[in-house]
């Protein structure tokens, strides 16, 4: 039954929704860094991407911890056990 929730389905899509925009901040800094040593260089698109990108992948995973949070109290009745999978994953 816990495996059925809905709540596992927003969970893991906010979870993954975060990674992937960390993961598009993290190749735009690596671009930003490459470009930025040649003189020529516009970074203020860059600039933009990488905050635009940690700002949704904090969204993103806040909301993600919050419905983990739900989706753990619906199904095993608590918010937070200190189960070493659960710390480590």
């Amino acid at each position: 039954p816990a495996l059925q929730s809905n709540w596992l389905t927003y969970h893991v899509l906010t979870c993954f929704v975060g990674y992937a925009a960390f993961t598009v901040a993290f190749g735009a800094s690596v671009a930003f860094l490459v470009k930025g040593t040649k003189p020529e260089g516009n970074l203020d698109l860059l600039d933009e991407i990488i905050y635009k990108a940690n700002a949704m992948g904090f969204l993103m995973l806040t909301i993600g911890i919050i419905t983990g949070s739900v989706w753990a109290s619906r199904a095993w009745g608590s918010y937070w056990s200190w189960d070493p999978k659960e710390m480590w994953s």
